[in-house]
């Protein structure tokens, strides 16, 4: 989840600079990307959860 957090991170301080016309730091990411943490974090639990049970289906041999 680190990884993906950081990646958030980067993703909010992008937009911010588009918006504010100005480099924006690291923390002042932090802080913004805090606030919609929680709806990402669970777009992301959900795609893991799907790619595992579409590994699980193309393993398990089709029933006849």
């Amino acid at each position: 989840m680190r990884k993906h957090w950081f990646e958030h991170v980067r993703k909010t301080r992008k937009k911010m600079a588009r918006v504010k016309k100005e480099p924006v730091s690291h923390r002042e990411a932090m802080k913004e990307a805090s606030q919609s943490w929680s709806t990402e974090k669970a777009k992301l639990v959900k795609r893991i959860a799907r790619e595992i049970r579409k590994k699980l289906r193309e393993q398990k041999p089709p029933s006849k």
